[in-house]
């Protein structure tokens, strides 16, 4: 079979290369010419994924069978676009609109009472009354993010302030005087003038963007993995996460809740993920989402008709369920045997290293730390990117903290884990 891959970035290789041992020929989609997926394809399209009608147009000439979905952000619509035309299976436009689009995905959710909060549209033409809405707050692209672009604001006049900024002059930020001062004087310098340069490359508010500004929801929050098995919702992993303060608030630790640990707030999420599906009209299609659980009330934050990047999907899910999600949906979608469902359940964490504010002067070697860990405690992955005197500022998006490294740990409980994640940080030589 011919299988299309949209957007070719390091996230997309794992499935091309489950493609390709099942026997698919693959063609992939991206404007770099570089990308891992498009070295890794059979066939490459040099082309922006933007560009609809230009992907359509190519993929029209390779007999695609079905589009491949891999982690993918705002371009899902052209995945359904492709889908739409060539009369393929899996998530239309339509659909995906409603994953990519925040305001609409509020819209229909509300509607239907499966979201409980309020939320805005915001742009040049359509500014919004601060006092309209409970703090606090979230202010972020109607479209898109990983994170960049989040404000979390307090009360009424940090919304007008943020609403000025955009929409009018940006003051620029002095660079530091390193003249006539002392070493140490010097550091605490440069690393100012960094965490300025990482601030303000994390909050590239475009004044021609649309936004939204939502009161935030109250909770625990947790990542949803599953499938559309055709109309039909599918489970496979649970993962609580542990998140940086606001106002980033990014995940740096998913820990992996297993059907034993609670099996009731597992029947909870299948029923409202359910639930919510079905008032998408989500079909055959992987998917993650971010809910938020408090009490017996649960609100979902956003889903997406793909499967979760930041090795979830191709690392993280297969060692904790058995079950690798790539090949079985590749078998799916090409009409052979399958299976979503976990043949196994293993308590794991996955870690990304979220040291802030230092130099880095020491890196640990994984086979010491083992010794150090509570008993039952193992790595599973270790991937460790850092090099000696890199500087880790402060982190403000995904791309802070990707580009460090992670590692999966497997114990024999929460307390566990946690005091392994704590061992292993202490390892580390900061100043």
């Amino acid at each position: 079979m011919n299988v299309a891959v949209i957007g070719a970035d390091a996230e997309s290789v794992h499935a091309i290369e489950q493609a390709h041992k099942l026997g698919h020929r693959v063609i992939a989609v991206d404007q770099d010419p570089k990308a891992p997926g498009a070295m890794a394809a059979d066939v490459h399209y040099r082309i922006d994924i933007s560009h609809e009608s230009e992907v359509i147009d190519a993929l029209k000439k390779e007999d695609i069978d079905f589009v491949m979905t891999t982690p993918i952000g705002r371009h899902l619509t052209t995945i359904g676009a492709v889908n739409d035309a060539l009369h393929l299976p899996g998530i239309s436009r339509a659909k995906a609109v409603m994953c990519t689009d925040k305001y609409e995905f509020h819209k229909k959710l509300s509607a239907a009472g499966l979201r409980s909060n309020r939320c805005f549209l915001v742009n040049s033409f359509r500014p919004v009354d601060p006092y309209r809405i409970q703090y606090p707050a979230i202010f972020k692209p109607r479209f898109g993010s990983h994170g960049r672009s989040v404000h979390y604001l307090t009360n009424p006049d940090e919304v007008f302030k943020l609403q000025d900024d955009i929409w009018g002059t940006h003051e620029n930020t002095e660079r530091p005087d390193n003249e006539n001062v002392s070493a140490a004087e010097f550091s605490r310098n440069v690393k100012r003038a960094m965490e300025e340069h990482q601030r303000k490359a994390s909050l590239e508010d475009d004044p021609s963007d649309d936004y939204i500004l939502e009161e935030a929801l109250i909770g625990d929050e947790y990542a949803i993995d599953g499938f559309m098995e055709g109309y039909n919702y599918e489970i496979m992993l649970v993962r609580r996460k542990r998140l940086t303060p606001p106002p980033a608030r990014q995940a740096v630790e998913y820990m992996v809740i297993m059907p034993s640990d609670d099996r009731a707030l597992e029947a909870r999420i299948r029923d409202y993920m359910s639930s919510v599906c079905e008032t998408l009209g989500l079909k055959d299609c992987m998917l993650h989402a971010d809910i938020v659980i408090n009490g017996r009330d649960i609100n979902v934050i956003e889903v997406s008709a793909s499967p979760a990047g930041r090795h979830v999907y191709d690392e993280l899910i297969p060692m904790a369920c058995g079950v690798d999600p790539a090949e079985q949906y590749i078998r799916y979608m090409s009409g052979a045997s399958h299976y979503f469902q976990p043949l196994n359940s293993r308590k794991l964490m996955l870690r990304y290293f979220d040291m802030e504010h230092c130099f880095l002067h020491g890196i640990p070697d994984p086979e010491k730390i083992v010794s150090l860990m509570p008993a039952g405690v193992a790595f599973r992955k270790w991937k460790c990117k850092m090099k000696l005197l890199d500087y880790l500022g402060s982190i403000n998006d995904e791309s802070s903290i990707l580009w460090r490294g992670y590692y999966i740990i497997e114990g024999p409980d929460e307390r566990a884990l946690r005091k392994a994640a704590d061992i292993v940080r202490d390892s580390f030589e900061l100043k």
